[in-house]
């Protein structure tokens, strides 16, 4: 299933040589998509996809600090 999204979204950023930038809908530069039900981060998303869960309260980090990225060795 995460493969199956993974490659609906993909049309959804450009990976270049550094970061993946979000090229869809955005907010306060923040990548965004909706699910019918609810608007989740870009980032976020793609984060759980390839890496897991983000355990509850905790944020993650754009070390590139570009909030477009949504490539997920760029997130801490």
């Amino acid at each position: 299933m995460a493969k199956d999204l993974l490659d609906r979204l993909s049309d959804k950023f450009l990976v270049g040589d550094d970061c993946w930038e979000w090229i869809a809908a955005k907010s306060y530069g923040y990548g965004v998509l909706s699910d019918g039900y609810r608007t989740r981060r870009a980032h976020r998303l793609l984060y759980e996809i390839m890496v897991g869960p983000i355990p509850p309260g905790l944020q993650l980090d754009h070390l590139c600090r570009n909030r477009a990225c949504v490539r997920p060795d760029h997130l801490e």
